[in-house]
């Protein structure tokens, strides 16, 4: 029932698991477009401000190289340049060199005679076509601090190389500048170049090296030497020379949005788990514990203990403790049916108990007048016929006594066959105790027969006995009479068996014995078999099929005291 429900519930939060899940997807993928778009914003602002001291730069090299006083290095130079750069600190100098790498006039004043002709950066410089920018920061000699030049290569009137005109940018300015953007930003700021050597940077120094060649203005993911992830993007400053980089950890980039996408994901699993408790939990408390209970009630009445205990079902759920009010009252009307039903079956079985008494009463009165009648005639025929009668009306007695007694069978109408044949045989001995010499030995199989079984068995022995005993032994002859009762394959098997004179199965001195036995085999759906010839011996043997009974696990095939 739980894994039912459970699969349920599951079932119908699995659209809303599946929704969550996309929508998680296209919020992060959002998100991831919102970071790299806030990136390259960042990014844009922060060389849009970082521009400004180039810009200007260039454009005041421009109007000097228009200015005669500078390009001809007249007295008035320095004060040119000077006047210039009265109100801008970015630019911290403007110089003016000769062709010769001479510096002819500056805007700062400085002593001796300063020669850039070896700088590979001036040389680079002079000999380009346009303005230039040193590839690195340079300490300036003049300005006496780390410097970017701009450089502007001047050409005379006949096209040859005439000097330059050089900027000097401030590279602090522009470090407290990446400074005060960084503290507005959770992520990396640097100024590169365009061979990425990193001019300056924020209070967070770029942790890796960042690839040039890409193209400006798109994310870009790179890993450092500690393995970590970063997401960095360029935005040209000046020309392609100069670019602000700014960066940021993955993990930290899109942290929110996987929070959110995480959040998203997991409330309907939450939702399914909370559910599936309340469910295990519920069904437990409100109907397992209760269906339980009612198993137990019901495994008690099937074994009889009609009882019950419905003040426990008090506190049940409505259904259930309905369902075992009808229990209680189904469990009542079986048990007076039963009460009723035993006592008319204990009436009927004390009945029947009293007929089979009164039968073997009976029996028994008849036996003692036959017995009476036997004792004033005289030997002869008429007196051995008498006892042939007394022998059968005892046997029959004998079956009707073992089915009054108490656990017999006698209630199902059954004998246990070992008993009656142990009980037939010490009769047909004490009837037989004048022949002394003669052993009688029984051996039967532990096995029920019903009544229809039984008697024409009973009669069987009793002819077959008393026909070993009158006629394999002449008087004061020793001998054996042998009884065998067992199964196999399902069929019975009685022998009875002696070691007497034996006689023709022809003989008139048998013939009324052995019609009885047949009949009697007839009656059991049995199968007749006399083997004997004169000094061999008897053998009677009976194989019928087993009737519809059980037969117990008795012990192998036992033996009756021999008599």
């Amino acid at each position: 029932m739980r894994q039912g429900l459970i699969l349920v519930v599951f079932a119908a939060l699995l659209p809303v698991v599946a929704a969550s899940f996309l929508q998680g997807q296209s919020a992060l993928e959002d998100a991831r477009k919102l970071a790299f778009e806030r990136m390259i914003g960042t990014a844009s602002a922060v060389a849009e401000r970082q521009r400004d001291p180039f810009v200007i730069g260039q454009h005041l090299l421009l109007v000097h190289a228009t200015n005669p006083d500078v390009t001809d290095m007249t007295d008035t130079c320095d004060a040119a340049l000077r006047a210039s750069l009265s109100s801008y600190p970015p630019i911290t100098n403007i110089a003016r060199t000769a062709a010769d790498g001479t510096v002819r006039c500056s805007a700062i004043a400085f002593a001796g005679n300063i020669n850039l002709a070896q700088e590979g950066w001036w040389q680079r410089g002079v000999s380009a076509k346009g303005m230039t920018i040193t590839k690195a920061p340079i300490y300036g000699r003049i300005a006496k601090r780390d410097v970017l030049f701009l450089i502007l290569p001047l050409r005379s009137g006949d096209g040859r190389q005439n000097g330059t005109l050089t900027a000097a940018i401030d590279v602090n300015y522009l470090r407290r500048a990446l400074h005060d953007a960084g503290a507005r930003n959770a992520g990396t700021l640097a100024i590169v170049t365009r061979d990425g050597k990193v001019v300056t940077d924020s209070n967070n120094a770029l942790a890796f090296k960042p690839a040039m060649g890409a193209e400006p203005d798109q994310p870009i993911e790179a890993r450092d030497k500690d393995g970590t992830m970063w997401i960095y993007t360029l935005h040209k400053i000046y020309s392609s020379d100069l670019f602000v980089v700014y960066a940021e950890p993955r993990a930290q980039l899109m942290a929110t949005a996987v929070a959110q996408m995480r959040a998203g994901m997991l409330l309907p699993l939450i939702s399914i788990l909370l559910a599936s408790i309340a469910i295990w939990v519920g069904t437990n408390r409100l109907a397992l514990t209760w269906l339980r209970e009612l198993q137990n009630m019901s495994a008690r009445f099937a074994k009889g203990d009609f009882k019950g205990d419905q003040a426990r079902f008090e506190r049940a759920p409505e259904e259930i403790a309905a369902f075992s009010a009808d229990l209680h009252i189904m469990a009542d009307v079986i048990d007076r049916r039963n009460t009723d039903l035993t006592q008319a079956l204990e009436a009927k079985s004390q009945l029947t108990r009293e007929v089979h008494h009164r039968v073997k009463n009976n029996l028994q009165i008849i036996n003692s007048l036959l017995t009476l009648q036997s004792g004033r005639v005289r030997e002869g025929a008429a007196k051995e016929v008498l006892a042939q009668t007394r022998a059968r009306i005892s046997a029959l007695a004998l079956i009707h006594r073992l089915l009054y007694e108490q656990d017999n069978g006698y209630d199902r109408g059954e004998v246990a066959i070992d008993n009656l044949m142990a009980e037939l045989c010490l009769q047909l001995r004490s009837a037989r105790r004048s022949m002394f010499q003669v052993e009688l030995t029984c051996h039967a199989r532990n096995f029920p027969v019903p009544v229809d079984y039984a008697v024409p068995l009973t009669l069987f022995v009793v002819e077959a006995v008393t026909n070993a005993f009158r006629h394999a032994f002449p008087a004061g002859t020793r001998g054996a009479v042998h009884l065998n009762l067992d199964l196999q394959a399902g069929d019975a098997i009685l022998e009875i068996s002696d070691n007497g004179i034996g006689y023709s199965v022809t003989d008139e001195a048998g013939q009324m014995g052995t019609e009885l036995m047949r009949g009697f085999a007839t009656q059991v759906e049995g199968n007749l078999s006399i083997i004997s010839s004169e000094g061999a011996g008897t053998q009677v043997i009976l194989k019928f099929p087993l009737p519809n009974m059980s037969i117990t696990n008795a012990p192998p095939l036992g033996s009756v005291p021999a008599f």
